[in-house]
């Protein structure tokens, strides 16, 4: 089974001329695959399971799930119905990924 994945990104400028962009992608992942780079060589998320109607995903210690401070797990629940933002913490730019699963194959 897969998923189908959709990702926006949203990257802002911490320079000038402080210009933002956005991008979004669809993805098919299988459990236990990583996916979406950091930038740095690393992938940011990785499929743990997939559910009846969710997916379970874990992201890298390098981005926070925002609204949540200080999580002690880095795995969550994504529906379909939900989006889930993360923010990288120490980057060059501000960087805001969204996950939202799009259907399941």
């Amino acid at each position: 089974m897969k998923a189908v994945i959709e990702i926006k990104e949203l990257k802002q400028d911490w320079n000038p001329p402080f210009q933002k962009k956005n991008a979004i992608k669809e993805i098919e992942v299988e459990e236990g695959e990583l996916f979406e780079s950091n930038g740095n060589g690393g992938k940011v998320f990785q499929l743990v399971k997939i559910g009846k109607d969710r997916v379970l995903v874990e992201y890298d210690a390098e981005y926070t799930n925002k609204g949540h401070v200080h999580p002690t797990n880095r795995q969550l629940w994504i529906g379909k119905d939900d989006g889930e933002s993360f923010s990288q913490l120490w980057g060059n730019d501000g960087v805001t990924k969204t996950l939202r699963l799009k259907e399941l194959k």
